[in-house]
């Protein structure tokens, strides 16, 4: 019975170490730069416009 155990502890490292495997390649290709086209870190459909730009 222990040698089961054993297994799905062995089963259990090898799928946390995948996962961390997992999250170290994809967090390796994140973008260096800032969002946005306008360089202000704002996502485009999100930046503020001054009222005259609204025509206010």
């Amino acid at each position: 019975m222990d040698g089961i155990y054993f297994l799905v502890l062995l089963a259990f490292g090898a799928l946390t170490g995948a996962l961390l495997a997992l999250c170290a390649a994809l967090g390796a290709n994140l973008p260096a730069g800032r969002a946005g086209s306008d360089d202000t870190g704002a996502h485009p459909a999100q930046t503020r416009h001054s009222a005259t730009d609204r025509r206010l």
